[in-house]
């Protein structure tokens, strides 16, 4: 059994298919099963595809003959699938070297139903990288590296990355509650992943970049609404069905209802005019079904399109599309303020891009730097262990030889001791292991500390790039070189007490050495 079946639907994209196999087949972790759905492409995807599988026996190839879209796909191919674990891949897509690896290992760690990991958006339009929140899983940082479910989340439900290629499911797990994707619609992922992920009991979150999703590509499934605008009516409404199910409170509810609200009266413009009829009255059929009679209730003024909402539910199509002209939008300033946040996203989105380009322009001298102050830490641990380690061989031949008799002395005179005495005697070699095993302990702490210190600056250089590696070397020295003093400090004060307790010692043995002579 393959750890993970890996499902990739495809259709006509000859000009992507490559770069994504090759990000699939390269993954470290080797133990997979690629399953390649052919969703009737009539360009030469098929063909690519084929001269993967010669040279791989991990691929394999599902031909549908006529097209059925991507729930149909990833159905058939889930049904043939063999591996304990079920991740899918876009084919216009691709994927980082070790992401399946990172995803296997945490899922195993707690036996976990669904791991997601976060991703990053291409714009295929203008070549460069978007950073999202909600690629980026931002509304679940709160979680951290914890197992969680449905419910611990669930004021965040709505919030959350639905996308199903950056997570993986345990087959069984799939198998147990029977989740499918719808057949014949796009926006597929919304029901499944509500579907799981209310029925999952353990997941967890891999906080790395590992997928790229592109945008903005030609011919895409997403950019073809047509009527296909249509299916979001048909997919908010199965995922309604699903969140009632888990009987939340009356506020989650509240925010479920709002949320599709907003939803379907924001598509219902996006939509092409000669289906806005038939998006009206299907919208107001769903509109009818939430049975929101709390009207008065503070929460609905929060909602968007609740305005919006009630007119729907109170006129037809010819009345509502009058009301919307006359009352309910100003096109001109719909327009400037749109054309204002969009200047403002382009600019972030530019400075957003321009900072990525330099991290990926430093990346490999991050690394370097990396090693080299791992490099400089070993050498300060050793130089302290080897100070440390003179401090207790560096005794005089004098001190060496007064042990020495002292010892003989004291077995000697062992038995006429009091108790007391032996007691206080053993004291005196417990605390100075004690101090020995403290000033060992004292310096791996710290240098542990040291560890975990430039760890995070470094991940802070990955994160926030405001760093230049010449301040971060002498960052880096000048904690290096405080840590050596306060070894040397902590040392000499050790050395002093220890020096302090042996001295009335062996002036007690002395005295009693004089009184036997």
């Amino acid at each position: 059994m393959p750890k993970i079946s890996i499902i990739i639907p495809f259709h006509n994209v000859e000009n992507y298919i490559k770069q994504c196999l090759d990000s699939v087949v390269a993954q470290t972790l080797q133990d997979i099963e690629v399953i390649c759905v052919n969703d009737a492409s009539s360009d030469k995807s098929r063909e690519i595809v084929e001269e993967y599988l010669k040279q791989d026996s991990r691929i394999k190839i599902i031909d549908i003959p006529q097209r059925q879209g991507q729930g149909y796909a990833r159905n058939r191919a889930i049904e043939i699938a063999t591996g304990e674990y079920i991740g899918f891949v876009d084919s216009d897509d691709w994927i980082e070297p070790d992401m399946f690896f990172e995803l296997y290992n945490k899922a195993k760690d707690n036996d976990d139903d669904i791991v997601f990991c976060q991703a990053r958006e291409y714009d295929d339009l203008n070549e460069k990288f978007i950073f999202s929140d909600y690629y980026s899983l931002k509304i679940l940082d709160f979680v951290e590296d914890k197992v969680f479910s449905a419910r611990k989340v669930q004021d965040k439900l709505l919030d959350i990355n639905v996308v199903l290629w950056n997570k993986i499911y345990k087959k069984s797990f799939l198998d147990r509650i029977g989740e499918k994707f719808p057949e014949g619609f796009i926006y597929e992922d919304l029901p499944f992943f509500f579907g799981t992920f209310l029925n999952a009991q353990k997941i967890q979150i891999v906080w790395k970049n590992l997928y790229m999703y592109r945008i903005n590509r030609k011919n895409s499934t997403m950019q073809q609404f047509n009527n296909k605008i249509l299916d979001r009516l048909d997919m908010v409404s199965l995922t309604y069905e699903k969140l009632c199910r888990m009987n939340f409170s009356d506020e989650i509810l509240n925010r479920i209802k709002g949320w599709i609200i907003d939803d379907l009266f924001h598509r219902y413009f996006l939509s092409d005019k000669n289906y806005r009829r038939e998006f009206f009255f299907r919208m107001k059929q769903i509109f009818q079904s939430l049975d929101i009679n709390d009207h008065e209730n503070p929460f609905w003024k929060t909602v968007y399109h609740y305005e919006g909402y009630l007119l729907v539910l109170n006129n037809d199509f010819e009345s509502f599309n009058q009301i919307l002209f006359s009352k309910y939008i100003d096109i001109v300033e719909v327009e400037n303020r749109l054309n204002s946040k969009f200047n403002n996203t382009y600019d972030i989105d530019y400075k957003l891009s321009h900072i990525y380009d330099e991290i990926t322009k430093n990346y490999e001298f991050t690394k370097l730097l990396n090693e080299d102050v791992k490099k400089q830490i070993t050498v300060v641990q050793t130089e302290i262990n080897d100070k440390l380690d003179k401090l207790f061989d560096r005794q005089t031949d004098d001190i060496r030889s007064l042990n020495n008799y002292a010892e003989k002395s004291i077995q000697n005179f062992i038995q006429n001791m009091t108790q007391e005495e032996q007691k206080k005697i053993n004291d005196i070699k417990n605390e100075f292991e004690y101090k020995n095993n403290e000033i060992r302990n004292l310096i791996k702490n710290n240098s542990d500390d040291i560890n975990s210190y430039i760890d995070n600056q470094i991940k802070k250089i990955q994160e926030n790039h405001e760093k230049e590696k010449e301040d971060l070397q002498k960052e880096f020295k000048n904690k290096i070189n405080l840590q050596k003093q306060e070894y040397e400090s902590r040392i000499q004060v050790l050395e002093t007490k220890l020096a302090n307790l042996e001295k009335p010692l062996l002036k007690k043995i002395k005295e009693k050495l004089k009184r036997h002579k």
